[in-house]
């Protein structure tokens, strides 16, 4: 889906002066990285990797895994539909409401679809399951030892669990150390949401290595460019997380907490950066132009996710100013 993703500044010029619309924590100071990759320019002459190996044994590395239980993607919206192609035909259910390109690269392939608001809803006779966790775009966690009980209950299913959002929340995902060693388990990975460079386009899955190799045999070479391999390792070994995730967790949970003491709004409680609100009786898509057009706000218009209605919106949390700034202009517009 082209259309209809957060982060849809582009469409409005030089019209938003603060961006609640995407996911991405964008404070950070990147100068570093930028220097860095204009020395990189040079290479750009020259073909990649057509695997981006040396990106690959890095992580591997910091993960205490095999080389052969990884790869290194094009975001992990290619690993998407990679895995989709991958395991085309198959008969995949859906935990919604959650990130739509799980169901486009799955129709792309024909996969027969089923959609479930809960894990304990799923049947035996599905062959994938597609899992957000943290959820995208209500910030549900699910706890490890559930998920672990879940996957040794279905060993004949596939569990395909995107944890991209991973590093904006300080409760327990699954281990990639642990998960490796089941071959029903493929864990999405996104360095784009983690440092910060969505155009640099970066993701990895990890998995049993059998599994890997099975989807290596539909991947494309060179689909990670010169610049995003470079980059890459520089961010893993310079250790540039620069997020102090506790600080900014309480900074949303304090915005979570003011905008649920606004009359007609209500909050879905998320223990991540990001959460869902719903209007009572009034549409997000009205109140979305009606910010860029007042205050130069842009916020997630959250209608389009399967499973929600055209009252539904998503903040992601910004600094204390900036939160303010969204809670008078929702005070003034509801």
């Amino acid at each position: 889906m082209i259309n209809g993703h957060g982060d849809d500044i582009y469409k409005y010029k030089d019209q938003i002066a603060i961006n609640f619309s995407s996911n991405i924590y964008a404070k950070q100071d990147m100068l570093a990285l930028h220097t860095f990759l204009c020395l990189q320019l040079r290479k750009v002459h020259s073909y990649p990797e057509p695997d981006a190996s040396s990106l690959n044994a890095l992580l591997a590395e910091k993960h205490q895994i095999k080389v052969e239980n990884i790869q290194v993607t094009n975001g992990a919206t290619e690993a998407i539909y990679l895995l989709a192609q991958t395991y085309q035909n198959s008969r995949s259910a859906i935990i919604i409401p959650t990130f739509s390109e799980y169901e486009d690269a799955c129709r792309i392939n024909r996969h027969q679809l089923r959609y479930y608001k809960d894990l304990n809803q799923i049947e035996d006779n599905i062959d994938i399951v597609w899992l957000c966790n943290p959820n995208n775009p209500d910030g549900r966690i699910y706890d490890v030892d559930y998920l672990i009980q879940v996957i040794e209950d279905h060993p004949n299913i596939l569990f395909v669990i995107d944890q991209s959002y991973a590093s904006f929340s300080n409760l327990p995902v699954l281990s990639v150390q642990k998960t490796i060693a089941y071959k029903n388990v493929i864990l999405l990975h996104s360095m784009t949401k983690q440092y910060a460079i969505p155009g640099l386009r970066l993701g990895y899955i990890t998995a049993h290595s059998s599994v890997i190799e099975k989807v290596n045999i539909y991947r494309m070479p060179w689909s990670v460019n010169t610049l995003a391999i470079e980059g890459g390792k520089y961010l893993i070994d310079n250790d540039s997380e620069q997020i102090n995730i506790e600080e900014y967790l309480s900074e949303s949970k304090r915005l979570q907490c003011k905008l649920a003491n606004i009359q007609g709004l209500e909050v879905v409680p998320s223990p991540t950066h990001y959460f869902l609100c719903r209007l009572k009786d009034k549409k997000a898509s009205d109140l979305k132009q009606w910010l860029i057009e007042k205050y130069g706000i842009l916020i997630r218009d959250a209608s389009n996710f399967r499973g929600l209605n055209e009252h539904y919106f998503r903040i992601a949390t910004q600094s204390p100013d900036e939160n303010e700034q969204l809670i008078k202009a929702l005070k003034g517009w509801i």
